[in-house]
């Protein structure tokens, strides 16, 4: 198992895995009208002075995470995906973990994060990293989203 950066030859299999992850909660995942991001991870979340992290194995991506700044106190925790064969082993952790200190080298005291309301065990896992959830929003998009806020206070 590797975790590394992600490169532009990643981008179908990243897709792909986030696709099949939201299949399991009858969601779509259409990167031509939502999540345009995922079409270039490498580049956004540079450009707002984050990073996109993949774990592979054998060449194969079983697991995402990414961080960006908002502003100078504020980063945001962003697609946090594990292949289901791969759930449970505390990979979840160490990508949260992985994440929350990149945004601390950068100076960052808080983080923030949404989560689909079906996401119940990602929603687990926040809480226990010392999350609080703080709010909800609908995103009127194909699957009907509804997302709940999640924030932490981080010692720089």
């Amino acid at each position: 198992m590797r975790i590394r950066p992600v490169i532009k030859r990643d981008i179908p299999q990243i897709i792909k895995l986030i696709s099949d992850i939201w299949a399991e909660y009858d969601c779509i995942l259409d990167t031509n009208i939502e999540e345009k991001y995922l079409l270039a991870p490498d580049v956004y979340f540079r450009q707002q002075d984050g990073e996109f992290w993949i774990v592979e194995e054998d060449n194969k991506i079983f697991a995402t995470v990414a961080i960006m700044m908002l502003d100078e106190k504020t980063a945001e925790l962003k697609s946090l995906y594990v292949h289901k064969n791969f759930r449970k082993q505390g990979l979840g952790e160490k990508l949260t973990e992985l994440a929350i200190n990149f945004a601390r080298k950068k100076g960052r005291n808080k983080i923030n994060l949404w989560s689909d309301t079906r996401f119940t065990k990602a929603h687990r896992l926040y809480e226990r990293l010392g999350f609080e959830r703080f709010g909800k929003r609908e995103l009127h998009d194909l699957n009907n989203s509804v997302e709940f806020g999640f924030k932490r206070k981080m010692v720089v």
